[in-house]
C-alpha cells in the first residue's frame, strides 16, 4: 500500500526567486563595472605603449608629425602632445573611455612618457 502524504510548504514558495531578483541586478552591476575596470586599465597599457614608442621615436630624432603618421593606426581616437623639457623629449597621449553602466560620464585616462634626447 503506497501512502501518500500531501505537505505543504510553510509559506517558503517563491523565496527563492524573490531573493534572485532582487540580488540579480547588483550581481550584474558588480560584474559591469569590474569588466569595465579591467577594459579601462587594458586602455591604459596601450596608452603607455604608444606614449613610450612615440617618446623614443622623437627622442632619437624624428620629427612629430612623421612620427604621429607611423602611429597613426594606435592613436585613433586619442590626442597626443609632443613637448620638450631640458634633455627630454615628452609625449602625453590621452583617451576617454566610456565605462559600461556610467553612459556619458566618460573616464579620462592619460600617459606622458619622456625619453632622454639622442646626441646632446
Amino acid at each position: 500500500m503506497l501512502l501518500r502524504t500531501n505537505k505543504r510548504l510553510s509559506g517558503d514558495e517563491g523565496a527563492v526567486t524573490a531573493e534572485l531578483a532582487v540580488v540579480l541586478p547588483a550581481v550584474l552591476m558588480i560584474l559591469a563595472t569590474s569588466l569595465s575596470s579591467v577594459s579601462a586599465q587594458v586602455e591604459r597599457m596601450r596608452l603607455i605603449s604608444v606614449a613610450a614608442g612615440l617618446a623614443r621615436a622623437v627622442a632619437r630624432g624624428e620629427q612629430p608629425e612623421q612620427v604621429s603618421r607611423v602611429f597613426r593606426d594606435q592613436l585613433v581616437g586619442r590626442k597626443v602632445t609632443f613637448s620638450t623639457s631640458g634633455q627630454f623629449a615628452c609625449v602625453e597621449v590621452v583617451a576617454q573611455v566610456e565605462l559600461l553602466g556610467l553612459a556619458g560620464l566618460p573616464l579620462r585616462l592619460a600617459d606622458r612618457e619622456c625619453q632622454r634626447r639622442v646626441g646632446l
